[in-house]
């Protein structure tokens, strides 16, 4: 049906189909809540494209040219995002840059490309070039301007006829606003904005979760999905048009949720595929959104929980009441710890981009600070965008007082396998001083699999990890200078190499590992956290 579609797209009729009413400008600028980057911009002055991940130099010819860079590079190249930096940077040298990208852009993708003009991708340019039109047509040459303004209306023409087509995830989310943005810029087009809007409540419907999460699971896509929603909320309310409902729920629900999944250092934790981000961007995230408030504690549809003990803190991923709708990693029970500004436990991460081979490996259950037994998964990792298929059940009951949380995690993704369910206990003090955890494998059937275990804490590159002498513990030293030790029962704890992507390229790390054998009569090991009085220098 696509290559049907694309057939159409590109005929001679369609393109004369795409004509309309020129517009001489916008009826409206928003304002774009997110700043740019000026050294983002010097780097693009200097043809360095660092996008998705890959830094690219096109070298002499407009960057559309070629087939240089992944798809999710060229997304980000075609989706216009970096215009704020130039806007950021300012003067001359900045508009005569956006400009004159923009009028090779119009000379070399004008015309219907399936990939350049894809909805998600078409909505994102359209939103930027709307945020940056004093950059990129303020007292502009005649011709040019007129040519863009033209592009302008028949991409938005297209957009219309093809919002409908994104049917899931965060890219039918993009569409919605990116039409209804377009309805509330382009002079007397308001019914694209609220064919836009109409599309976003059902998108927001089946995609945002009655506790704040996102059906992805990702705190990353989460924290995507509130920027285009916070820019649409305030764009409607500059133009004195009251946001729906069901806008303003979702941004009410979400904002929480994404505290929820930040740790210290004020970066995502390390979930379903997601990345640290950019810290900075994330807090002017929350803040745009205009809810105030504290982070949720416990998120039991999206399957998180999270444990605050003074600046310590702990999140974990339970997988929620029914972990089947998203497409998320296989590191049920796993958590993530940080103290102060400094992460210490952590998952592996996401590679930006992901090969097939990175993201196999990463959404693996031993890429997470959990329990694998011969190391398999616990749950089947999704292939090419495939949601699991296979039902498991979940759980998550927190108990709390004036002097400590205790959290405790089941799941059941290695019953069917290895006849076992596993449980994870977790106890932190108020002073976030203490942290103790149990894993617990319960023999669930009749049949067992005498089974190799291992327990794995994954270390953040900055910490500093030496066993103890004796074995039986670890030391770990803190780029601050503060200390922890690491002390298990039931368990010898050993260092192994790791790696890290939680910035999206691999960094060599530690794991501590407590390794054993476990049978009928199932398994119980204790360890524990505890800050080492002094250790900061």
């Amino acid at each position: 049906m696509s290559g049907v579609r694309d057939l159409v797209y590109s005929s001679a009729l369609y393109r004369m189909s795409l004509r309309g009413r020129f517009h001489h400008g916008l009826a409206f600028q928003p304002e774009d809540p997110w700043p740019g980057d000026v050294n983002r911009a010097n780097e693009l002055f200097q043809g360095l494209y660092d996008l998705g991940g890959e830094a690219v130099r096109p070298g002499p010819q407009p960057p559309w040219q070629g087939q240089q860079g992944g798809d999710l590079w060229r997304a980000e190249l075609h989706g216009f995002d970096w215009l704020r930096h130039f806007r950021e940077a300012g003067g001359d040298a900045a508009i005569r840059a956006a400009r004159s990208l923009a009028g090779t852009w119009l000379s070399h993708c004008g015309s219907y490309d399936p990939f350049v003009w894809r909805p998600d991708i078409l909505a994102r340019r359209l939103t930027s070039w709307c945020l940056n039109a004093d950059l990129l047509i303020r007292h502009a040459e005649l011709t040019y301007r007129s040519n863009l303004l033209r592009s302008v209306g028949r991409q938005a023409r297209h957009l219309s006829r093809a919002a409908d087509q994104v049917k899931d995830g965060p890219a039918a989310i993009t569409t919605a606003v990116g039409l209804a943005m377009v309805g509330y810029c382009l002079p007397e087009s308001r019914p694209w904005a609220e064919r836009g809007l109409r599309l976003l409540s059902g998108h927001l419907g089946k995609q945002v979760m009655t506790d704040g999460g996102h059906v992805s699971r990702n705190p990353a896509v989460l924290q995507s999905v509130l920027r285009d929603l916070v820019l649409l909320k305030r764009t409607m309310m500059d133009v004195g048009d009251p946001p729906p409902e069901a806008l303003v729920n979702a941004i009410d629900r979400m904002t929480p949720a994404l505290r929820m999944l930040r740790h210290g250092d004020g970066g995502l934790a390390l979930f379903n595929g997601a990345t640290e981000g950019n810290a900075a961007n994330v807090e002017i995230t929350v803040k745009r959104s205009g809810v105030r408030g504290k982070p949720n504690l416990s998120a039991p549809r999206m399957g998180f929980e999270r444990l605050e003990g003074d600046r310590t803190t702990v999140i974990c991923d339970f997988g929620g009441r029914d972990p089947q709708p998203g497409i998320g990693h296989a590191g049920l029970l796993s958590f993530e710890m940080s103290a102060r500004r400094e992460r210490i436990v952590v998952n592996g991460g996401a590679a930006v981009p992901a090969t097939e081979q990175w993201k196999a490996a990463m959404a693996s259950t031993a890429a997470h600070s959990t329990l694998t037994l011969d190391d398999t998964n616990a749950v089947p990792v999704p292939e090419a965008g495939r949601k699991r298929r296979r039902s498991m059940e979940t759980e998550a009951a927190r108990t709390e007082s004036p002097d400590a949380t205790w959290l405790d995690m089941t799941h059941d993704g290695y019953r069917q396998s290895h006849g076992f369910v596993h449980r994870r206990r977790l106890y932190l003090d108020a002073a976030g001083r203490d942290f103790r955890g149990e894993d617990t494998l319960e023999v669930a059937g009749s049949r067992v699999r005498e089974s190799q275990f291992a327990i794995r804490f994954h270390l953040h590159p900055d910490v500093q990890a030496v066993l103890s002498q004796g074995g039986d513990g670890v030391l770990l030293r803190l780029k601050s200078g503060r200390g922890w030790r690491f002390r298990a029962a039931g368990a010898q704890p050993v260092l192994e190499e790791s790696v890290y992507l939680g910035t999206g390229k691999p960094r060599r790390t530690q794991q501590i590992v407590l390794h054993g054998r476990c049978g009928d009569e199932g398994l119980a090991v204790h360890w524990a956290f505890g800050l080492i009085e002094g250790a900061q220098s």
